[in-house]
């Protein structure tokens, strides 16, 4: 569907929104001359989104769908009242999502196909789904009845299952206000919500103590919105489920939501995924606000009115110290929330949290509108909640006596009155008397002074109503250790999973059934009367009491190291006994994942929910236990068995591959001071940066390519490669280059990378990012060492390294350079130049830095006096782009077009300038004796000079097709690397003759590279991008060759995918795809695959591949079984690549 389509009915659907916000439910009479106005203006647009789906080709099916939404389009038409009106918003959404599925069909059907569904049953099946919802609503509008009607969408076209979510933070209407409750500040929010004044303030903070009930007035008003018709979406923090990390999270789910309930926003998304699918998995809270929420809906909604909503619920509980800030700078654009604009006019987006002091500046900000729970009291809902829940006891409850009374003692706080009412309640199953209790909780004054902590005397009064007489040792017991198992665990678990968890303890004494003693906490958890429902608190300061003695007294819950060492085990026992190849029975390998039928479906059935929390939380447990010879042995058969590869397989078909990477960083760490066990630390250490960090993609995109294409690239050093290979011999077969790695990706969070520079031992990476800090990376690790951030106001355009690794030197469009001590983290300040610092470079000696500027000058420095040395370097007519330093001569690029040479001592240039270049020369390099000079260009060419005579070495250098913003030369001279503007890494090899071959391009970034470098042993390359990653490219420089081999023989005799020469394959993102869009083999981009005339080339030269016994389709998964390989016979029947 193009954009012009989509605006149409999109404009449409945001003026009929804007209209139906108009009249808030809550408002009793309206001028029915307002009424009619309204109704005629919706009309009008409706007519306009089914016009479009008019246009559209459509055979018998399609035409009774149209006919059925030109009924519905008909009725809205008639007169009606306001009570039908609430329907309105309902019957577009259906309209909409029926017009969008008509102007799609063309790919739907295509999808169909695809995933093996057959059309003639789909279409049928899916016209009517849509049709008997419509009628659902015509029925409700006629007789004005405002039932609870779900709309229908089809799933599958555009599938978001693989996107980074957080499960279970949405709407929880069982959390809503009890009806007739919170009425004034319920209404003061819709009021804000529906105002279509141009300068309503467009983000309301919802502040309020501890138990004020905030997260019932969120999901009240999130479920309102629903039923309305408009669009939104909730988002829950809940501090109980901080392994979740569910503030990497947030927008991601947010837009996958919002994509779920409108299908202009699903399209505009699956847009945003087409040109960058990284962003699926992305946990950049930045990049999600700015590619996933605000450009989606901007590009599908620009010229509406209407408001997005969307609710942050307990903003405080996100479980980082820096988040609410983060989240809050998203609002606007700029890192401090209080100094400018909003862009969000269009959006309402209600917060609620407590007011910690980091949130409380908010109520200087003009676009934000505070409100206090504490201005709303409760007074008169307290009772009011009290007599809905206990019925029988509402004689009582009228007296004004008793209602101020329990408005006293429960200090006004619903959750209070929520146990008390549940205390009561359990008089019935006891057969004891109901009045008596309530007696007794009038008399329990848990929050006027008495208690430290509210609810206090309450959880201990209920824990001893729960306590059976008899048994009172063994059920307390038992009691602390489930709680211990609850409180420890990383997430919410059910009572099915925590029972199979417990049975898989060490200790016998602890293999027994949960429901016994959890079935009689319903009053502090949710989930005690379903096995299957995960077990939560209904308020996490139950195990605040619980975890302080002087609090729960006999009920004191000691989480220690012991219970992480019981969960440890028990993880990795349930991973042993349930993991295995193929778990999820996938018939075929030619669908990524997003097209497998029913993936989710399959997921919850193969991978209960205790070997699904096993697999993500088992490296947190073992790294909290102390430290046993038993659990390593544990540990250390994970490892050595094929239980590792089917644990990567297990995450990636639920989504959640990410967290293999805190798992394994985890189990390195346990092991860190083992000298016995050094070996386990490191398969860890190299499972993580050689494997999942090398190919996540790869296997998210398709799971099982992680057995027939990632394993066969695996750099064969790499651990998971030494263990597994023999077990999977039916795949591609490396015959020859496989040591060529795809690069390992640091990533700079939310800052382009403007320069890099490596250490002389190679360790070290240093990175300036744009938003002024440094980042000190251990290559080896692949982590962020240090971040060097109290220096530069501006950008960082140049760092280098001194050859000890001791200091390091950076400019700054802040026109200062920096000298960084590294070991002390002190930092001096050299300033002279008036113009931003574009490059500098230390001696070898550590004693001078050089810099060149954009106020043309060039300048020499003492880096320890901080004093510059002689005048300014003075010649350049232009900006200073690139300084190098060989002994005594300095060599600069120049803006100017030139490259010049100067004498150090005196100042003066050496000679005259060389020329050549026909624009800027962004960058030089130089030999290691001086000798040779590099220089790239904004002309798009790199050129070789002899620094002596000035001449050009050879012909420019050609390939890149936009500017060459930085060059480098390997330490034999054999090769030079060279970054650009075109987003590619180029290396190109200069033989013996002089002639340089052509280049081998490593895989591309997604936007410009600004610098490149190469380890001084020239071992690996390294790039820095816009894309915010640094890529490092092991053994890059090897010298390439060119070969092919024709698909109509690529595959086993078996293939009926590609035997017809005639189907041309193609190629994206290295993955090698027929016509029909089946997946048939994935190979690392930065082999430079590609396809020609049914040809398959790699021009890294060095790769071969057998094909010979290679399964796929539906029969890959005898990718284990056992094949005598006979070499020769490969060589001559050519099945190589």
């Amino acid at each position: 569907m193009s954009k012009n389509t989509n605006q149409s009915n999109l404009t449409s659907t945001g003026r009929i929104h804007n209209e139906v916000l108009k009249i808030p439910e809550y408002q009793e009479k309206l001028d029915p001359n307002q009424v009619a106005s309204w109704i005629k203006h919706v009309n009008s647009f409706v007519k306009l989104a089914v016009a479009r789906a008019s246009k559209q080709p459509t055979d018998d099916a399609l035409s009774l769908l149209l006919a059925r939404i030109r009924a519905v389009d008909e009725e809205m038409q008639k007169p009606t009242n306001i009570s039908s009106i609430r329907i309105y918003g309902k019957m577009v959404r259906q309209i909409l999502e029926c017009t969008d599925f008509i102007i799609n069909y063309s790919e739907i059907k295509n999808f169909w196909k695809r995933v093996g569904k057959y059309v003639s049953e789909e279409t049928p099946a899916t016209i009517q789904k849509h049709k008997d919802v419509l009628d659902n609503l015509i029925k409700d509008f006629q007789n004005s009845t405002a039932r609870d009607t779900s709309l229908y969408r089809m799933d599958g076209d555009l599938d978001f299952s693989d996107m980074v979510y957080a499960a279970g933070a949405g709407l929880d209407i069982s959390k809503c206000c009890l009806p007739d409750t919170r009425k004034k500040i319920l209404s003061e929010i819709k009021s804000w919500v529906c105002d279509p004044g141009k300068h309503v303030p467009c983000v309301m903070w919802l502040s309020g103590d501890a138990y004020t009930g905030k997260s019932a007035i969120a999901h009240t008003i999130m479920k309102w919105y629903t039923e309305l018709g408009g669009l939104g979406a909730c988002f829950c923090f809940d501090r109980t489920r901080g392994a979740e990390r569910r503030h990497e999270k947030i927008f991601s789910t947010i837009a996958r939501d919002l994509a779920d309930c409108d299908p202009f926003v699903r399209r505009a998304l699956a847009d945003a995924f087409h040109h960058d699918n990284t962003l699926r998995q992305t946990t950049d809270i930045k990049e999600q606000w700015q590619k996933l929420i605000i450009r989606p809906v901007n590009e599908a909604r620009k010229t509406f009115l209407f408001p997005l909503l969307i609710v942050i619920d307990g903003l405080n509980e996100s479980g980082e110290e820096d988040f609410p800030e983060q989240f809050l700078g998203l609002l606007h654009g700029e890192p401090n929330a209080s100094s400018s604009q909003p862009i969000l006019e269009k959006y309402r987006i209600l917060i609620t949290s407590r007011r910690p002091k980091r949130i409380r500046d908010l109520d200087t900000v003009s676009y934000v509108k505070h409100v206090s729970l504490n201005n709303y009291p409760t007074e008169g809902d307290i009772p009011f909640y009290f007599s809905i829940k206990l019925p029988d006891l509402r004689p009582k409850l009228d007296n004004e006596h008793v209602k101020k009374q329990l408005f006293h003692i429960s200090g006004g706080l619903f959750e209070w009155a929520s146990l008390a009412c549940k205390y009561i309640n359990r008089a019935t199953r006891m057969g004891k008397d109901r009045m008596a209790r309530f007696e007794h909780v009038v008399r329990v004054d848990g929050t006027s002074g008495k208690e430290t902590y509210a609810f206090d005397s309450m959880y201990r009064l209920i824990l001893e109503d729960i306590t059976p007489k008899d048994d009172r040792g063994q059920f307390i017991s038992r009691f602390r250790s489930v709680m211990r198992q609850i409180i420890a665990s990383q997430e919410p678990l059910s009572m099915a999973a925590l029972t199979a968890m417990r049975w898989q303890f060490p200790g016998t004494h602890d293999h027994y059934d949960v429901d016994q003693v959890i079935g009689s906490l319903d009053s502090f958890f949710t989930g005690t009367r379903d096995s299957q429902t995960a077990i939560c608190p209904v308020h996490p300061s139950f195990y605040e009491f619980l975890t302080v003695s002087s609090r729960s007294q006999k009920f004191f819950v000691d989480v220690s190291p012991v219970a992480q060492l019981d969960l440890a085990f028990a993880s990795l026992r349930i991973m042993e006994k349930g993991l295995r190849f193929n778990i999820c029975d996938l018939e075929t390998s030619y669908l990524p994942n997003s097209a497998v039928p029913n993936l989710q479906k399959r997921v919850e059935k193969s991978i209960p929910a205790e070997l699904s929390y096993s697999c993500r939380f088992w490296g947190t447990h073992v790294q909290a236990a102390s430290f046993g010879r038993t659990l390593a042995q544990e540990v250390e058969a994970f490892f050595n068995g094929e239980r590792l590869l089917f644990w990567v397989e297990a995450l990636a078909l639920m989504g959640s591959l990410s967290s293999s990477r805190e798992s394994l960083s985890s189990i390195a760490n346990w092991f860190k001071y083992h000298d016995e066990y050094v070996h386990i630390g490191d398969a860890a250490t190299n499972t993580r940066d050689k494997f999942i960090r090398t190919f996540e993609t790869v296997i998210l995109h398709s799971t099982p390519h992680l057995y027939l294409s990632v394993l066969p690239f695996t750099p064969p050093e790499s651990a998971v490669y030494k263990i597994f290979v023999k077990h999977f011999p039916r795949t591609a077969r490396v015959i020859s280059g496989h040591d060529i790695a795809s690069p390992q990706i640091l990533r700079s969070g939310n800052a382009n990378v403007m320069s890099v520079a490596v250490s002389s031992a190679g360790k070290l990476i240093v990175c300036g990012l744009d938003d002024g800090t440094i980042w000190v990376w251990d290559r080896v690790a692949g982590k962020k060492l240090d971040s060097l951030s109290k220096g530069h106001a501006g950008a960082v355009r140049s760092v280098a390294i001194s050859p000890d690794g001791k200091t390091i030197v950076s400019g700054s469009n802040d026109a200062t350079i920096q000298v960084w001590n590294v070991g002390s983290g002190s930092v001096s300040t050299l300033k002279g130049h008036t113009g931003a610092v574009r490059s500098v470079v230390i001696s070898s000696n550590g004693e001078r830095v050089v810099s060149g500027s954009d106020d043309k000058t060039i300048r020499v420095w003492n880096p320890k006096t901080r004093e510059a040395i002689g005048a300014p370097l003075q010649g350049h007519t232009a900006f200073v782009q690139s300084v190098q330093l060989n002994g005594n001569r300095i060599f600069s690029g120049s803006a100017d077009n030139t490259i010049r040479i100067w004498d150090v001592k005196t100042g003066k240039e050496l000679g005259a300038p060389i020329q050549g270049h026909t624009d800027w020369v962004q960058s030089v390099a130089l030999s290691p004796d001086g000798n040779l000079i590099v220089s790239g260009s904004r002309d798009k060419t790199i050129r070789v000079w002899n620094a002596k005579t000035r001449r050009s070495y050879c012909a420019p250098l050609q390939g890149h097709a936009d500017d060459v913003l930085s060059v480098a030369i390997s330490p034999d001279e054999k090769h030079i690397v060279s970054g650009s503007a075109d987003n590619t890494v180029r290396v190109w090899d200069v033989e013996s003759s002089g002639v340089f071959r052509a280049p081998l391009q490593l895989a591309k970034h997604r936007d410009y590279v600004r610098s490149v470098a190469i380890s001084p042993d020239g071992q690996y390359v390294t790039s820095g991008s816009d894309d915010k990653e640094i890529r490092v490219w092991d053994k890059a420089l090897q010298a390439p060759a060119s070969f092919s081999s024709n698909l109509a023989s690529l595959l086993s005799p078996s293939s009926s995918v590609i035997q017809d020469s005639r189907r041309i394959a193609y190629l994206k993102d290295g993955w090698i795809i027929n016509p029909e869009g089946q997946l048939l083999l994935w190979i690392p981009p930065d082999r430079n695959p590609s396809v020609a005339n049914n040809m398959l080339l790699i021009s890294d030269g060095s790769s071969q591949l057998d094909l010979n016994n290679f399964p796929h389709g539906k029969s890959w998964h005898r990718c284990r079984e056992q094949v005598n390989y006979d070499l020769s016979h490969s060589l001559r029947t050519g099945h190589m690549l």
